[in-house]
């Protein structure tokens, strides 16, 4: 069978609209392989992102309540420094006090006392009468007769040590160990 002219040009034509059909579909395939692939690149991106800014925001959330965790125990720690430093200061002056109550009983206390009643009355000559403590009036006669000044029994809280009074008993000079403790205390910083 013979092939006509016209058959050929329309098989011709056939195979070059298939031809052009098949470019046409793989140029689409490409594309669309194309737009495909750049999707998911930027859908990976962005996920990514995402991610990191969630890790981020996790991280810094930790990082936030590490550090509240943090002052909180600092906070404690201090406490409980100031605390155990508050009662060691307060038993050294205690231990102190009873120390200083012990030295009254000693015998050296009282050429304690009269050398220190001396010192004040150098510096002030005014005094008449001086207050001790009862369990300190023991001390009354050596006291008047070197000192020249008027024993009087004072209160039981003094620990040691004395009060001169002048004799209108308006001018004070308190020299108890009471007083002198409280005095330090005051001074020593429990803040520091």
């Amino acid at each position: 069978m013979k092939i006509t002219k016209t058959e050929r040009k329309l098989e011709y034509f056939a195979n070059t609209i298939l031809h052009e059909a098949n470019l046409q579909k793989s140029r689409e395939k490409n594309e669309a392989f194309t737009k495909h692939n750049r999707h998911i690149q930027e859908t990976l991106e962005s996920t990514a992102r995402r991610i990191n800014v969630m890790m981020q925001a996790k991280q810094d959330e930790i990082t936030r309540s590490a550090n509240r965790q943090i002052s909180k125990a600092k906070v404690y720690a201090i406490t409980q420094y100031v605390e155990a430093r508050k009662q060691q200061i307060d038993r050294l002056f205690v231990d102190i006090q009873a120390k200083l109550a012990s030295f009254t009983q000693e015998p050296e206390y009282e050429n304690y006392m009269i050398q220190r009643i001396k010192q004040v009355q150098e510096l002030n000559q005014n005094f008449a009468v001086i207050k001790l403590s009862p369990h300190d009036m023991r001390l009354e006669n050596a006291i008047k007769t070197t000192t020249g000044l008027v024993p009087e029994a004072g209160s039981h809280d003094y620990i040691g040590g004395f009060i001169l009074l002048d004799s209108a008993r308006k001018v004070r000079a308190d020299y108890t160990f009471k007083t002198r403790l409280i005095q330090a205390k005051k001074r020593f910083h429990y803040d520091s």
